[in-house]
């Protein structure tokens, strides 16, 4: 066997096997020329001292519990209105799972079961109860008995009101046999037991929490296996309890398990930041000063829990004598050796009473940084040991579910401008961290990123300090140098693919020399779309607009920006897509949106002025859409099926081809109208049939603006300039509108009667004064009147040359006259022919009045060609004239069908033919 020769140096120790793993129970190799100045292999990390100024921690109202609040109560909606017309489906499920087991069940396991039953509904509320004493969670276990008891009690009200006013379809849904009685399958002790868990917190706050809630899923799935309750009714106590247990979390608060005091600090040292000052940037109420001593490494490391060998393993010969050291006599004995594998020691925070609190937070503050920021995250300044001073932005899991919620209504609001954001707040994290990456490898100026770090339920980003930060709003003048700034550096982030989406005065700062920084990109995107970016270039323009002049604002765009680039600018100048604070800056400088949009129209003519559609819907479409919904399901709620039935039975097939001659005699009419107020020569045969295209357009566009678009067109291919064709299609809408009005007048006064409605006449008289008393009050408030004339001047300033121009041609007056008076004659004798085909009439003047009354109300819901809301208007309109409810909706449906439906087929050939003549 060959000689083994010394180790080079005797002061090292082989500490890992061939194959590098480390050996348990030997010190590892000591490099002291490597040796990091806060920690030394062998030892642990030496104790450090920062100073935290902090808020302090306390009960916090989470939208997490609110939004858990509306799913439960929409759940316990669902389970209602399914016991109530799924019976079937849910018997089914039940004797699903009850077959499982129901024989042994019920031949063997009954008493042990309940006993198991009896011991854990027992044990689950003491256990709860005194897990939150023995911690000392006075307030916890005070919010979990009130929860409980709150279960309790909407589950024993929900029952003995279910047994007194319950609907039976709802109470046989529930109904459960038991011991040979039938009762509402409601549990008040499920809900009470709900109600506690709810109430004392969440599965992931605590190991007793989870368990528990293990335990009472069991009971309740062997409840349901023996048959002492359906799964409908298990469920419903379930949420039942849930309610008020969710709704005392949401009004008392939770415990605050956000990252906080020494597990602040922690994560601090785990980004890689050895910090000696953290300091509360944003708004902290009641802030403290306080000392947290910890010996938590820097940076992130691995660490075994094992406990160590306490001698070496054996070790074969080579190994043995490179193991062996030789030791001076005199030499001191070795240092006690604490391996850094093994757990953290325990680290303190105490108060630091002697801190001048309003130095050190005037030191820390910087409202260039935190302005406009306050909802939204957690700000500290943080010092290193070397003096260093960085920011460090704490995502917290209970604002990013606020965010989600506003995102969510954004995306349902908004078509394809909201980022996509979750309930995770890890993975918002990293796409900030991702952002604020991308856009310094794009050359753009943004704090760059030192570090990340997660703790409790909170995640750190540790970026760099902008030193000398100044908002862009609190400039007394916005330089050109620095407009200019901010748009190069808008161009760099889009050339690299990015958008930020969030553009407003809290994002755009100044260093100390005055160059522009780019901050807040956590809801930008990385591969940005076409509209994000225009998204981006209209927020810059009005935030520039806001806190300089117009025409500056277009001027610095334009240095920066192509002509292709400042014309899809104009549309997309809307309040829908500006941040809040830019709404707000806009707001104090009047119409500063039209104005921009007139300058972009000015600069580049062949942008399009017109606000793109961005909106999915509008609060005024909401409003229609229940009025018609609530409309449709009362009409539904009459009707017959046998007399709907009876009614297309004996229908006359030649009064319907009636009703479709009638109606094609509308278009002549419009035609007519168009011919007589259009300021060039029209061809009555092609204005006809330009009207009859229009039918197709319907099908898309509200009732009314498909034919104007249309009309619009066709006078443009004839010659005539945008603004006079816009001016004459206003006038034909005017009119058409004065002629119904003045025709349902009329109707009335020559008849004497109005409609065979079964309101006393007084109550119509003192509806129609109180309407005209709130009208004419509101008339004499100045801010009334404004609003009312802005409404109604651009539609006047239009139709009014038009007018005066029309009153001097009699000839033409009369025409347009006449053709809008045959379009409303033929729809109301289209109409009467429909319900005339079903056997049933009216007088003229009821019949006149009802089609006009109930057709102008289906048109005011903006639906494409008034679908839905116009035959609902024209059903209720004949049952409120007596017609029976089968042949109303019939009639309704007849006169759609011959005036809607039939002439798109045929408008679509006319629209081609149009289009390929090159009318259209």
């Amino acid at each position: 066997m060959t000689d083994v020769p010394p180790p080079e140096n005797p002061e090292r120790v082989q500490a890992t096997s061939p194959v590098g793993i480390p050996r348990i129970g030997v010190t590892p190799v000591v490099d002291k020329s490597t040796q990091s100045p806060h920690t030394s292999a062998g030892t642990a990390a030496p104790r450090t001292t920062t100073l935290l100024v902090d808020a302090p921690e306390r009960h916090l109202r989470r939208a997490e519990d609110l939004l858990d609040l509306i799913v439960a109560a929409l759940g316990l909606t669902f389970m209602i209105i399914l016991a109530a017309y799924a019976h079937a489906t849910t018997t089914g499920v039940t004797q699903d799972v009850q077959n499982a087991l129901a024989v042994v069940l019920r031949r063997v396991l009954v008493f042990p079961l309940q006993a198991i039953e009896g011991l854990i509904t027992f044990t689950v509320p003491v256990v709860v109860i005194m897990n939150s004493l023995l911690r000392r969670a006075w307030r916890t276990a005070g919010a979990a008995l009130l929860a409980g008891a709150g279960g309790f009690l909407l589950a024993w009200l929900s029952l003995h009101a279910l047994n007194a006013w319950g609907p039976s379809i709802l109470a046989s849904g529930l109904t459960v046999t038991a011991s040979g009685s039938a009762r509402i399958g409601i549990s008040t002790v499920f809900a009470t037991l709900a109600g506690l868990l709810t109430g004392a917190g969440e599965r992931r706050s605590s190991p007793v929490i989870r368990h528990t809630w293990t335990a009472v899923w069991i009971v309740v799935g062997l409840a349901v296996l023996r048959s002492a309750i359906t799964l409908p009714g298990a469920i419903i106590s379930i949420l039942l309890g849930r309610l008020p247990g969710l709704a005392v979390r949401y009004a008392f608060g939770v415990d605050d398990t956000r990252a906080h005091g020494v597990a602040l600090v922690r994560a601090l040292r785990r980004a890689g930041i050895d910090a000696v000052r953290v300091v509360r940037m944003d708004r902290a109420p009641a802030a403290r000063a306080w000392t947290v001593e910890t010996q938590t490494p820097l940076g992130y490391t691995e660490r075994v829990r094992e406990t160590p060998l306490t001698a070496p393993t054996a070790l074969d010969d080579a190994e043995a004598t490179a193991t062996v050291v030789d030791e001076a006599p005199d030499a001191p004995p070795p240092p006690e050796v604490t391996s850094p594998l093994l757990p953290e020691d325990s680290s303190t925070i105490t108060p630091a009473d002697d801190v001048d609190l309003a130095v050190v937070l005037a030191e820390a503050s910087s409202a260039a940084l935190t302005e406009g920021r306050l909802s939204a995250h957690r700000l500290y300044a943080v010092w290193d040991a070397e003096g260093v001073r960085r920011d460090v932005t704490v995502l917290d899991a209970d604002r990013q579910v606020a965010g989600f919620l506003a995102t969510l209504w954004d995306r349902v609001r908004v078509k394809g401008l909201s980022p996509e954001r979750g309930l995770s707040v890890r993975s918002a994290a990293e796409h900030a961290a991702l952002m604020i990456l991308e856009a310094g490898r794009a050359g753009v100026r943004t704090p760059a990123l030192v570090g990340m770090a997660e703790a409790d339920e909170s995640v750190l980003l540790v970026t760099e300090h902008v030193d000398g930060a100044r908002a862009l709003a609190d400039l007394e003048e916005v330089g050109d140098d620095v407009l200019t700034d901010l748009w190069d550096q808008i161009s760099r982030a889009h050339r690299a693919g990015l958008a930020h989406r969030e553009l407003d005065s809290a994002c755009v700062v100044l260093d100390a020399d005055g160059a522009v920084w780019l901050l807040g990109w956590d809801s930008g995107e990385t591969i940005s779309s076409e509209l994000s970016r225009r998204v981006d270039l209209a927020q810059a323009l009005a935030l520039t607009a806001s806190l300089a002049d117009v025409e500056r604002a277009i001027t610095a765009a334009s240095r920066s920006l192509s002509t292709q680039q400042l014309a899809s600018i104009a549309p997309m100048l809307q309040r829908v897509v500006l941040p809040a604070a830019t709404r707000e800056a806009m707001g104090l400088r009047g119409k500063v949106l039209q104005e921009l949009r007139d300058a972009l129209v000015d600069l580049t003519p062949t942008a399009h002025a017109e606000p793109a559609k961005l909106t999915r819907f509008s609060p005024r479409t909401v409003i229609m859409a229940i009025v018609g919904l609530v409309a449709l399901w009362t009409l539904l709620a009459r009707m017959n099926i046998e007399q709907i039935t009876d009614a297309v039975a004996g229908a006359s097939i030649w009064w319907i081809i009636g009703a479709l001659v009638f109606s094609l005699a509308t278009y002549v009419g419009a035609g007519l109208a168009l011919v007589a107020f259009s300021p060039v020569r029209l061809s009555l045969w092609k204005s006809t049939e330009v009207h009859l295209a229009s039918s197709v357009v319907s099908l898309v566009a509200p009732a009314g603006v498909g034919g104007a678009a249309i009309n619009l067109r066709f006078l443009s291919r004839n010659g005539v300039p945008t603004a006079i064709g816009v001016a004459t299609v206003a006038l034909v809408q005017v009119v058409q509108f004065v002629v119904t009005v003045v025709l349902l007048i009329i109707v009335a006064a020559t008849t004497g009667q109005s409609t065979s409605l079964t309101l006393p006449s007084g109550w119509v008289l003192l509806i129609a004064v109180v309407l005209v008393a709130v009208v004419a009050t509101a008339l004499f408030i100045p801010k009334v009147r404004s609003w009312v004339w802005d409404k109604i001047e651009p539609t006047y300033r239009q139709v009014w040359p038009r007018l005066v121009w029309v009153m001097s041609n009699p000839g033409r007056l009369a025409l347009g006259l006449g053709g809008t008076l045959l379009l409303s004659l033929s729809y109301i004798m289209s109409f009467g022919a429909s319900l005339w085909a079903f056997g049933h009439t009216l007088s003229f003047s009821l019949l006149a009045i009802t089609y006009l009354a109930a057709n102008t109300v289906g048109s005011v819901v903006p639906s494409p060609g008034g679908i839905g809301p116009v035959e609902v208007a024209l059903t209720a309109g004949l049952v409120t004239a007596g017609v029976p409810s089968g042949v109303a909706l019939s009639t309704a449906i007849v006169y759609r069908l011959v005036t809607f439906w039939i002439p798109i087929p045929v408008g679509w050939l006319s629209l081609h033919r149009l289009q390929r003549n090159g009318d259209l």
